[in-house]
């Protein structure tokens, strides 16, 4: 069942309110006649509210996909950190054999005809020791560490001896351009979040202010609309919901 994104009904109510207010009274005044300023405002409410919703929905979605990714970036860093090191190499293999045919696992490492891949998955960033345990590893190629994140001493360190540093940003995309992120995170999901929780994070604080003026816009139509009771039970609402969004938040 798809879930109701409350968020983009109250703001575009808001804007279609305001643009119905807005038109409802400077038609009224110029024109001097309820009905013309009435069926204006209503085509300005439905208009600017299409529109509000198009544009709201259009930047939610964008953020939706990049708090997705965040999320999921931390998820795969987690578990790349508590897998086995055989896991992670025959995971990478896969990835670098479809650039290179030549690539081989050795010694917990990857070898290509040009580079040497160091695996250092932790929670941690990537410290300059462990920087220097790379530096001192002999090779002719070039050094490439993959690692969830880096300290910026370390990634200092890493320049100065043109080791290239691949974080979880990079990790992520590589594996999702192979399609090979994991079907199930370690862990993913481990604590559930309950209901109340769930529903008292959609009614925030910033929801108060736009819901107290549509809430308190609605009952001032009610005492000119040829359906006052509606107004009035909705505009109630809203007022209600208002309250508890600021007073529980």
């Amino acid at each position: 069942m798809r879930r109701i994104n409350l968020p983009l009904i109250l703001d575009t109510l808001f804007a279609a309110l305001c643009a119905f207010l807005l038109f409802f009274t400077a038609m009224r005044y110029y024109t001097k006649s309820a009905a013309i300023a009435l069926g204006f405002a209503i085509c300005a409410c439905i208009l600017f509210g299409a529109l509000s919703c198009l544009y709201i929905s259009k930047k939610q979605n964008k953020n939706l996909r990049l708090s997705r990714d965040e999320k999921n970036k931390k998820l795969l860093s987690l578990h790349l950190s508590l897998s086995s090191d055989e896991y992670i190499c025959g995971l990478f293999e896969k990835c670098l054999s479809n650039e290179n045919a030549a690539a081989k696992i050795k010694g917990g490492k990857i070898f290509t005809e040009e580079c040497v891949y160091f695996f250092n998955f932790k929670m941690q960033p990537l410290s300059e020791d462990d920087v220097a345990q790379v530096i001192k590893f002999s090779s002719e190629n070039k050094k490439v560490i993959f690692c969830s994140k880096i300290s910026p001493e370390a990634a200092l360190l890493c320049e100065n001896f043109l080791i290239e540093i691949r974080n979880i940003g990079s990790v992520y995309k590589l594996l999702k351009d192979n399609d090979l992120l994991p079907e199930k995170y370690i862990y993913e999901g481990a604590k559930k979040i309950g209901i109340f929780k769930k529903i008292k994070a959609r009614f925030n604080r910033k929801l108060s202010a736009p819901l107290f003026w549509s809430g308190a816009g609605l009952l001032f139509l009610s005492y000119f609309t040829f359906f006052p009771v509606y107004y009035i039970i909705s505009g109630g609402i809203m007022l209600i919901l208002s309250a508890a969004a600021l007073v529980f938040n």
